[in-house]
Order: C-alpha cells, then sequence, then structure tokens
C-alpha cells in the first residue's frame, strides 16, 4: 500500500484524499466548516521546546468572553488542511520549524514513540500567505514562529529573525500609544520568557508595537510589530516561550487586540483588563 502523505493533501486539498490518508475519524478532524455567525480561529501551538496545554489554556481563556468565536487546535500537523483553514478568519501559530512531538494514532494509547511531520514546509506556507493575501485572513505569529525556517513565512512577516539568549526575566516597553492594539497600556514585567528579536525588512510599511528589555544581558529588542499583506492583516509577538507572559494582564489585552486588529474588528475593551 502506498502512503499518502500530508504534502499530496495539501497539494491537492481534496477531503476524499485527507479521509483515505488518515481514516474518517481523523478526517473529520481536520474538516470544520464554518458554522452562519461563527468566527473561525484556527491555532497551532506547542511543540518539543513549548508545552501545549499551557499555551492553549490561557489563549481560549483570552477569548472566553466570545461565545460565538470557535477555536480549532490541530492535534497533529496532519489535520492542518486547505479544509481547515479556507474559511477561517484567524490564524494563530506559536510554532517553529520542528516536527510534531508525538505522532498521535487517534487509538488512545501508543506503544512505541514517533515523532511526526514538520508543521511548516513549502506546501503549509503556501497555503497561509494565499489566505491571508488573497482572502484577507488576519494572522497573529507568536514566539517561535518566526524561525518557522521558510523564507516566504519570513516574507510574509517582513522580518529576518534574531535567536533568544537565556530564559530570564523581560520588561515590555516603549508601547506605541499610537496604535489601537497597544495604545494606553503601560510598560509591564513578564516574570520569565525567551527574548527573540527582529529585523524589520521595510519600516515604510511595518509598525512596531512595542520593544523588549532583558533584564540580565541588557539587549533591546523588538517585541511586537503589524503589517498589511494584500487584503489580509499580520500581528507578530514575541513574548510566549513560557507560561507566564499569558498570565500578564496586560499582554493578554495585547492578545484580544490584536487578534481584532488582525481581522478588521472594532476591538471592545478586554474583559480582563
Amino acid at each position: 500500500m502506498h502512503k499518502t502523505t500530508r504534502r499530496k493533501i495539501l497539494k491537492t486539498g481534496l477531503a476524499s484524499l485527507a479521509a483515505t490518508a488518515v481514516g474518517a475519524s481523523d478526517a473529520k478532524a481536520g474538516l470544520n466548516a464554518k458554522t452562519p455567525g461563527e468566527t473561525k480561529i484556527v491555532v497551532v501551538m506547542g511543540d518539543y521546546c513549548h508545552n501545549p496545554i499551557y499555551q492553549e489554556t490561557n489563549v481560549r481563556g483570552i477569548f472566553s468572553s466570545h461565545k460565538d468565536w470557535r477555536l480549532y487546535f490541530p492535534r497533529a500537523s496532519r489535520f492542518f488542511t486547505p479544509e481547515l483553514l479556507n474559511d477561517a478568519d484567524l490564524l494563530i501559530t506559536a510554532r517553529y520549524g520542528g516536527r510534531d512531538p508525538v505522532m498521535w494514532t487517534g487509538n488512545g494509547v501508543d506503544d512505541t514513540w514517533t515523532t511526526g511531520e514538520p508543521f511548516w514546509s513549502a506546501e503549509s506556507a503556501r497555503l497561509v500567505i494565499d489566505n491571508v493575501r488573497n482572502r484577507g485572513m488576519g494572522f497573529m505569529a507568536v514566539h517561535c514562529t518566526i524561525f518557522a525556517g521558510e523564507r516566504d513565512i519570513e516574507d510574509l512577516l517582513g522580518i529576518e529573525p534574531v535567536l533568544h539568549q537565556e530564559i530570564q526575566p523581560i520588561i515590555i516597553k516603549y508601547l506605541n500609544n499610537d496604535h489601537p492594539i497597544t495604545r494606553g497600556i503601560d510598560s509591564f514585567f513578564i516574570n520569565l520568557d525567551e527574548q527573540f528579536d527582529v529585523i524589520i525588512k521595510d519600516p515604510s510599511k511595518t509598525t512596531v508595537l512595542f520593544r523588549s528589555l532583558a533584564v540580565h544581558d541588557k539587549r533591546d529588542a523588538v517585541g511586537g510589530w503589524c503589517l498589511e499583506q494584500g487584503k489580509g492583516r499580520i500581528v507578530g509577538l514575541l513574548p510566549g516561550d513560557t507560561r507566564w507572559p499569558y498570565e500578564v494582564p496586560s499582554y493578554r489585552n495585547i492578545f484580544w487586540r490584536a487578534a481584532h486588529w488582525a481581522m478588521k474588528r472594532d476591538i471592545p475593551p478586554f474583559p480582563g483588563a
């Protein structure tokens, strides 16, 4: 029997092929069509270095007051299909270029440890870029997304990635008072996190939202930015390695506002502010 890969699924975009490849129950998990009045958000977070439990728990909590918002978390890269993404209002990723930490079989109990496929590939990058540029889907690129390993994604984000140093306390500062994502939010402190940085490729089309200062090594870095690409809006937020950023009310507020801005929605006050 010939193995049908995720690469072939992404190339064809056919539900029948997905069902053949991963079975009916797996295919159903990746084919959630948006219902009338629903805001559909696809969230890909968690990998070998980043705990998906605290990330998912906190992201769901940030948006919990929006009862018409449905968040879909693919449990493995093979579920990230065109059928899942092509009617999404917003994509949130916090995944670098590595493989899935575990290949989920769907059997409930495994007696082997098998790594999955890389989430980022040329095909998944094209899928994201097409939905952002041509359809107007919002895109929030969180933390390690900048190290997707796909040049086209870096170009979409408008950045060159800069690696973090040690995990350490981080001060978020110089919040942009002219942008609705950060307007009126004061500087704040994150107990522990990785401080990534980026080089902005085109400052004329990119807005820096805030900067970060690492307490131990004193590195000053870009912490957040936004831009428009084609019909879509993109927000980059670099805090997010540990649980601590997601538990800071000011960062949760930024996350809330970024989602609304990326979808071109009015931004209501954050309930947890």
